[in-house]
This record gives C-alpha cells, sequence and structure tokens, in this order.
C-alpha cells in the first residue's frame, strides 16, 4: 500500500492542483449560470500566548533535573475563498515559536513558517449528496480516540492531515465518511520558510478510514474500520499494518443522562508477527445545570488500553492511531516518552476509574475538576529499566482548569495538573506539578 516519499508527494501535489484546475474550469461554467453569486473571501487571524512550567514529568525523577518552564506563541493567518456555492478553497499559514526560561541554555529561534492547512473543497458534485475535500486538513471523528492529530511530534503547533476525503450523506442522520491520508516524517511536501528540520512523526504512516455515523431516536452511533500502515525507518523501527474495527454508541437516557462508550479491536501485524489489541472507554454524564455551589455536569467513566505482553513475540498493546494527542491529560503524555521508547502521547496499556465535575461561574468561566485512578492493565518488568516497579497501579492524577471568556474573540485557560506515581514505577518515583496559562485571541472577517 505504501509508496515511496518522493512519489507520495508529487502524487498529492499533483492531484491537488489538476484538482483546482478542473475546479476552476467548471467554475467558470458553473458562475455563467449563477452570475448573482457573489465572489467570497474570509480572512481569519489567531494568536495563541502560552506560559508552560512543569517538573519531573518525564522521569518522575527529581535527579534528572528535567524541569521546564517556556512561553509558546502560535499565529496563524487564514484565507478562504467561495467563489461559489459549491467551491471553496483555504490556505492557512501558521508560526510557533518558544521563550524558554528553564533550560536556560536553549537558545532562542523563530521557528517554522509553513502551511498548516491547503484545501479545495467541492460540494454537492453534480448535484449528489457528497463533499469532496482534498489537501492538507484538520481531520477530528468522535471524541478524537482514534483519529485527532496527524503527527504529534510538533505538539499543538499543528495537527492536519496530507488528505483527500469525501463525506456522503446517505440520507438525513446517516452519512460516510472515505478518507485517504498519508504523513511523512517531515513537512518536505509544501514549502516551508526558515525551515528547523522540523520531526513531524517516528516513521511514515499511511491511513485509509471508513466511518459512518447515525442517527437513531435517542441514539448516535458511530462504526468505522482503519488501516493503517507504518513504514520502518531504520534499524531499530518496526513496520506495521493495523486494522482497527470500532463502533461509538452514545445514547440519551433523559433529558439529563447521556452514556457514551467506544471500543474497538485490531489485528493485523507488528513486523513478522501477529497483533491482537483492544481499547475502549465509557462515560456517563449528568447534566444538572446547576449553579456554584451545585455542579453543571458531573462525568464518572472508565478507560481500557490493552499492553503488549513481552514475553510474547506478537503485539498485544493498543496503537493509538492517529490520536497521540492529550485526550485525557496534558502532562501524563511526557511520562509516557520514556516508557515507549522516545513516543510521545502514545496512550497504551493504561487503564483508569474517572471522575470529573463542572461549576459554571457566571457567565465568562467555568471551572473544571478531574481525578484519575490510573493502572496498568499489564505490570512492567523491572529488567526493562523506566518505569521500573513491579506492580500494576500507575498512580493517581489529578487536573482542575478553568476556562474564561474574557471579551469578544479573547479566551483563555489557567490548567493545574498534578501526579502521585504508584507500584507501576520503581519505589521511590516522585510526583509532578505541571501547570499552564493560556490566552487566545481570534478575529475573522469577509474581506469582499
Amino acid at each position: 500500500m505504501f509508496n515511496k516519499n518522493k512519489k507520495s508527494k508529487i502524487l498529492f501535489i499533483t492531484f491537488f492542483f489538476v484538482g483546482c484546475l478542473f475546479s476552476a474550469s467548471l467554475l467558470k461554467a458553473e458562475n455563467t449560470k449563477n452570475s448573482e453569486e457573489k465572489t467570497a473571501f474570509r480572512f481569519s487571524f489567531i494568536h495563541r500566548t502560552r506560559f508552560v512550567s512543569w517538573d519531573n514529568a518525564i522521569h518522575l525523577d527529581k535527579t534528572k533535573k528535567s524541569d521546564s518552564t517556556f512561553t509558546r506563541h502560535r499565529t496563524s493567518i487564514a484565507l478562504s475563498w467561495q467563489p461559489h456555492l459549491n467551491w471553496e478553497f483555504n490556505l492557512k499559514l501558521t508560526n510557533e515559536f518558544r521563550i524558554y526560561f528553564i533550560p536556560s541554555d536553549r537558545e532562542f529561534s523563530l521557528n517554522e513558517l509553513f502551511v498548516d492547512n491547503l484545501t479545495a473543497i467541492w460540494k454537492k458534485p453534480g448535484g449528489l449528496p457528497l463533499i469532496f475535500t482534498l489537501g492538507r486538513q484538520n481531520i477530528m471523528l468522535g471524541e478524537g480516540f482514534v483519529v485527532m492529530d496527524g503527527h504529534p511530534l510538533d505538539g499543538s503547533r499543528s495537527i492536519y492531515f496530507n488528505a483527500a476525503r469525501l463525506d456522503m450523506n446517505i440520507k438525513e442522520g446517516h452519512n460516510l465518511i472515505f478518507f485517504y491520508a498519508y504523513q511523512p516524517e517531515k513537512d518536505t511536501w509544501l514549502p516551508v520558510i526558515n525551515s528547523q528540520d522540523q520531526a513531524l512523526i517516528e516513521q511514515p504512516e499511511e491511513g485509509i478510514t471508513l466511518y459512518y455515523t447515525g442517527k437513531f431516536r435517542n441514539m448516535d452511533l458511530d462504526t468505522y474500520f482503519i488501516r493503517k500502515n507504518i513504514r520502518r525507518a531504520g534499524s531499530s523501527s518496526v513496520g506495521s499494518g493495523i486494522n482497527t474495527f470500532g463502533f461509538r454508541p452514545s445514547y440519551s437516557l433523559n433529558d439529563n443522562l447521556q452514556l457514551t462508550g467506544e471500543a474497538a479491536i485490531q489485528t493485523g501485524t507488528y513486523g513478522e508477527f501477529g497483533r491482537m489489541a483492544f481499547g475502549g472507554y465509557v462515560h456517563l454524564d449528568y447534566s444538572l445545570r446547576g449553579k456554584p455551589p451545585i455542579p453543571s455536569v458531573m462525568t464518572i467513566g472508565g478507560i481500557c488500553l490493552s499492553g503488549d505482553d513481552p514475553q510474547t513475540p506478537d503485539m498485544e498493546g493498543w496503537d493509538p492511531l492517529f490520536s497521540r494527542w492529550p485526550k485525557w491529560s496534558e502532562s501524563y503524555i511526557y511520562t509516557l516518552i520514556p516508557e515507549y521508547a522516545g513516543k510521545v502521547a502514545f496512550w497504551s496499556n493504561l487503564a483508569s476509574l474517572y471522575g470529573s465535575i463542572r461549576y459554571n461561574i457566571g457567565r465568562p468561566a467555568a471551572l473544571d475538576l478531574f481525578y484519575y485512578h490510573l493502572i496498568a492493565p499489564r505490570a512492567s518488568l523491572p529488567t526493562l529499566g523506566f518505569p521500573g516497579g513491579s506492580g500494576k497501579n500507575r498512580g493517581d492524577l489529578f487536573i482542575s482548569k478553568l476556562n474564561l471568556a474574557l471579551a469578544k474573540g479573547l479566551t483563555g485557560h489557567i490548567l493545574w495538573e498534578v501526579f502521585f506515581p504508584g507500584s507501576y514505577y520503581r519505589p521511590g518515583a516522585d510526583s509532578y506539578s505541571w501547570f499552564r496559562l493560556e490566552l487566545m485571541y481570534r478575529w475573522e472577517g469577509e474581506c469582499l
């Protein structure tokens, strides 16, 4: 299924520009028939500033002195052109740079200016209930359990996929999504200004997804099949072919109770060996719509992601596919790095019972409180080094997040996470604290 990177790059760019030229020829004919429709340009500006500080989150060891304190500044400008009701073209450019206080020897760099999104969208071709999207685009399916982030190594700087996507409306309330994506290790497909040779993913990845969503009275149902191919990119890497079959029902028990779950199994290969893994979650949300001290929403839930048995050649550990992002915690994704050979946010061998409470504090603010009791379905082998413990108790994670709506277009949050390690980690493993302050400004308007 895999093409070589250079060949894939040529095919992607060729298809995109041929698609644009084909679109332009059709637009000329369509606009002749619909001359009363105006060409619309929309411009948007987004700037996000974060202050981040944490200690011990990677190694759970104060002697490693892996503390970090920095600011990160992400700026995006985007232009959208809709020359016809059925056509839309989008371009988004992004830059993110950091200023480090700890460690103090990190040199300052303005980093890269890169193409974050570049898409051509064709709606209702030939009057059919289809939407075709070609190019660099963001894709999130469901709650982001299997599809959310195309390349985790650059953090939240960008999450795009190089993809061709087709949305089909089967009938009212029932839709089918198909997309093909290819993710190279680095951004070599489109121009990058001031290139820093930014790594995006450890090994080239390819994905084919078929995703169905439907509404049935009090229930929403998603079902899907995802094929992910991972190309071997060095002597220490492992090539794989992963088949994932899953479903996600969400059922309204009454006006106040919503029960949601997602479960999937994985088959395929891990190098020369086989693969069999499973993953899922469930949560029950109770909406009280109260004012403090009464919460507005209360949630209880559970997570289960299978772990690998190191005593067999096969792979039993859950692969997070295209969802290596901070779904459950912004900080714990770093603790997973040494456990999974440097892979950030590699959610696997993890289970949890958790609860959360949301308080709406007046109109401009909402406070979220979370508690996770984390365990490992499979205990660690002390001979493997980190995490170094002999038990299955990963520990206890506490999260508080204050979300702020400060003014029109201006939002922010204050996030604090604390983790206390358990017997899954070496005796004497240190706890960590993780703090973030964010301000984000967004403006958009019509240019013409």
